[in-house]
């Protein structure tokens, strides 16, 4: 709309975003730094849990390829990045790391009791395998109604959704 508004307005007419697009505008480029704050936040966290710098890098593997699975999912539904999805990509950070938490401290535990490194990761995902997916999937499941929404208020739901939705079902199963 700016390309276009320069092109077409004749000189000493000017345009301003308000409302929505105003904020959106105003705040577009304080997301990445959000979304990158949110994964420090907690990595450190996961680090002073489990008093390591390496499990909380293996835990927090699965988040990008749940943001990839959420934003994948908003541009086949043709939805834009808004300020929904973006709220979707922050709680995405906690429930896509809630997967690999699961396994990863089984797998610690398992390796404490001296099982060797590649016993302990298999056994771990053996075990851990049908607790994580029916956790996973109910919260999927969970969110469908958001997805399908209609009415009032219904697109912000639809991006949070997609978002949400797309993301972990990407997750989970290219976690697993």
């Amino acid at each position: 709309m700016e390309a276009i508004a320069r092109e077409v307005l004749p000189p000493g007419m000017s345009y301003e975003w308000t409302g929505t697009a105003y904020q959106e505008r105003r705040a577009g480029s304080e997301v990445q730094l959000i979304l990158l704050f949110s994964m420090v936040v907690v990595f450190l966290f996961l680090a002073a849990q489990y008093e390591s710098w390496s499990l909380p890098l293996i835990i927090m593997l699965a988040v990008p390829l749940a943001f990839m699975g959420a934003l994948g999912a908003q541009a086949l539904r043709g939805l834009a990045d808004d300020l929904y999805c973006q709220i979707g990509l922050v709680t995405l950070i906690g429930l896509a790391s809630k997967n690999s938490i699961l396994i990863v401290e089984f797998a610690r535990r398992r390796r404490q009791e001296g099982a060797p490194l590649l016993e302990a990761a298999r056994e771990a995902a053996r075990i851990r395998f049908r607790p994580v997916l029916m956790t996973a999937f109910a919260f999927i499941l969970g969110v469908v109604p958001l997805v399908v929404a209609s009415g009032a208020g219904a697109a912000a739901r639809r991006s949070l959704g997609t978002a949400v939705f797309g993301g972990m079902l990407v997750a989970t199963l290219l976690t697993l």
